[in-house]
């Protein structure tokens, strides 16, 4: 199954389901259909039931089960696939991948090099979706391999590539591939894909400001749209272009115009929805020619379609950040205040959105993983299931076997003894796979728990006390006196701090379990990572009197990523401020190795018991103290410590003396590895 990528920025792709009548009738033939005959008749129910998740992937595996026992190789293949397509189909891109990359191996095997093709292409999809273009680009070119006769295909892939450079801002490599692309389409006459990469290079070239030549390539692909009599990409053209004429003083009423032809189209398809986007270019319009009370009629009949329609913050978003602007001109400087907060409060949002999407794809993890080893466990009792029936049948034949047949009877019980050894080695390993998955499921399980320990517990209560003063300050300021009032503002200061950090170490740590985390290893200054860290911290030490001293060499330098080591020493130092009482030290020293640096950061706090010290770094942990002066901590700064130096190639280690204080210690390379 080939997907068909349009690049426009406002279109999805919109899929057409099966008819329930269509299902139904496939249902009706596996009533009475063979295995071999089910297997393929799942698959397509699979296959129509798509946006069910749930139902299309019980189809699915079913089809594979089936497929298996019957040695139906292709269908196994495609099993796997239809298991990739349904996640693909519902945004699960993490999950989508594993399945695509399962079913290749199998497609080799039945030489179906197409099918292996579409895998290479959907695997890149996903990585582009996902943000992640040189993958992308790196397994649509593994296509480009197996498809070098199918010119159809091939422009596919190179479309595809060029997707992939335009969302990584590397335009005039986006313009080199639809250029190949729509050399091809050329020969193959293929309107609708010249009209596709005349559009992609209108977005490359727009990206790079060259708004002539941008003008140029959407006109050519609304005039092969409106010859082909596709409606709907030539509404998302006329968009384009009516974008690009707000940039042209002379050519605003040309833009209108433009506008105006796109929402005819839009609503001729029923895409009210995108009357939204139509009344905020309007908006713009007008702003720009000055007509400041049209714009901010449009501006606010486009925020009143948003809500209407849910079209998301971002166009919020931009609906405040522009009535700013206007009002603003106008000299409403209050209103400009209002839309500007809100533009603001829209940002906070989409972050928080960001934030809450990756906890989600955690626990899809957890899920996921849940469920392959529920389906681990039924293949091993299905296989203790086939052994058991197949001993039972050769006791049988044993019972029949005479005296005179003795040679035959050895031959049974030799067969017996070599399949129970057999049978006992898939047991052995089916059970060590089963402990292997159970394991990395309670790895899971302890994370997913401490996520929601954090969440629930330790990220709520520094909002207590900001809710709680800052309530007692807006009701009754003038009953406090200035002394209470300065407490109340300390105490607020330092729980957002806490909340700040705390969401900190929860982002960095959630990227480095869901694989987004990149490190960029570098040759750097160890004092300047330093000195970084310490910024943000001396208030924090000079609160408490303690006093922060560096005993080490000013001029060594380190290869490592600065921001993922400027992370663990700023948690090791808070760890150390906060378990050091009031006018204790604090020393950070250094020492060379080799091509090692150690890193120790000293205090002669409460210390440490050996019992804690063992399960530090653990995140199934119990362990969480309370500082010298009450502050809170979850438990987390210390295991994403552990997490990033590993990826810097370095070990983490304590020392501890209770009473007498604590040595956090961690090694990095000082140059890269030759």
């Amino acid at each position: 199954m080939k997907k068909l990528l349009l690049l426009f920025a406002a279109l999805s792709v919109i899929l057409t389901a099966s008819s329930q009548s269509e299902i139904d009738s496939l249902l009706r033939l596996c009533e009475v259909a063979t295995e071999k005959q089910k297997s393929g008749l799942y698959l397509e129910i699979s296959f129509n039931t798509r946006k069910d998740s749930v139902k299309s992937n019980s189809y699915s595996r079913q089809a594979y089960l089936l497929a298996v026992k019957n040695n139906q190789v292709p269908e196994q293949a495609k099993a796997f696939y239809y298991l990739g397509e349904t996640s693909y189909y519902s945004s699960d891109y993490q999950n989508a991948i594993p399945m695509y990359k399962k079913a290749i191996p199998i497609f080799h095997e039945a030489s179906d090099s197409l099918n292996i093709t579409n895998c290479y292409n959907s695997i890149g999809l996903c990585y582009h979706f996902m943000f992640q273009g040189e993958k992308a680009i790196a397994y649509f070119i593994e296509g480009l391999k197996l498809c070098e006769n199918d010119k159809k295909f091939t422009t596919k892939l190179i479309s595809n590539i060029a997707m992939a450079h335009a969302r990584m801002n590397n335009n005039m490599d986006a313009i080199r591939s639809y250029r190949k692309a729509l050399k091809i389409n050329y020969s193959l006459n293929n309107l609708a894909s010249m009209a596709v990469n005349y559009n992609g290079l209108g977005d490359a070239f727009t990206n790079l400001n060259q708004l002539d030549s941008a003008i140029t390539n959407f006109s050519k692909a609304l005039n092969i749209f409106r010859k082909i009599k596709n409606t709907d990409n030539e509404a998302i053209v006329l968009t384009n272009l009516a974008t690009i004429y707000t940039n042209y003083p002379d050519s605003l009423i040309k833009s209108i115009d433009y506008f105006n032809q796109a929402w005819i189209k839009f609503k001729e398809l029923g895409w009210n929805h995108f009357e939204a986007e139509i009344k905020q270019g309007i908006g713009n319009v007008m702003y720009k020619q000055g007509n400041h009370i049209e714009a901010i009629n449009a501006y606010n009949e486009s925020l009143r379609l948003t809500d209407q329609y849910n079209r998301g913050f971002l166009l919020k978003k931009l609906n405040c950040q522009f009535l700013s602007e206007v009002y603003e001109k106008t000299g409403a400087y209050e209103t400009a205040l209002k839309y500007h907060k809100l533009f603001t409060q829209y940002s906070d949002s989409l972050e928080q959105k960001d934030k809450y999407e990756q906890i989600v794809n955690l626990e899809k993890q957890y899920e996921t993983k849940k469920k392959e080893n529920e389906i681990l466990q039924l293949h091993a009792k299905q296989e203790l299931t086939n052994i058991q029936l197949r001993k039972n049948k050769q006791l049988k034949l044993l019972g029949f076997v005479t005296a005179l047949l003795l040679l035959l009877f050895i031959f049974f019980v030799s067969k017996k003894y070599f399949d129970k050894i057999k049978s006992n080695q898939v047991l052995e390993e089916k059970n060590r796979l089963i402990e292997k998955s159970e394991q990395e499921l309670r790895l899971l399980n302890a994370a997913k728990n401490k996520f929601f320990s954090i969440i629930a517990h330790d990220l709520k209560n520094p909002f207590h006390t900001v809710l709680g003063y800052s309530y007692l300050l807006s009701k009754d300021y003038d009953r406090f006196t200035e002394e209470e009032r300065r407490k109340f503002a300390g105490d607020i200061n330092l729980s957002t701090n806490n909340i700040f950090r705390l969401l900190q170490n929860l982002l960095e740590w959630s990227k480095a379990q869901t694989g987004r985390l990149k490190i960029t290893p570098i040759e750097v200054k160890f004092r300047r990572i330093l000195d970084n860290s310490l910024r943000v911290l001396r208030a924090l030490a000079d609160q408490k009197k303690i006093q922060l001293t560096f005993n080490g060499c000013d001029d060594l330098i380190v290869f490592a990523d600065p921001l993922m080591i400027e992370t663990v020493l700023r948690n090791l130092i808070n760890n150390a401020i906060k378990f050091t009482s009031e006018n204790g030290l604090i020393w950070i020293e250094t020492k060379i190795t080799d091509n090692q640096a150690t890193i120790t950061i000293n205090d002669n706090g409460i210390g440490i018991s050996e019992e804690d010290v063992q399960n530090l770094f653990r995140i199934d942990s119990k362990v969480k103290r309370k500082g010298t002066n009450d502050e809170d901590g979850s438990g987390l700064g210390l295991i994403l410590c552990r997490e990033f130096v590993d990826k810097n190639n370095g070990t983490l280690w304590v020392e501890s003396v209770p009473g007498k204080g604590s040595s956090f210690s961690f090694t990095i390379p000082t140059k890269a590895e030759a």
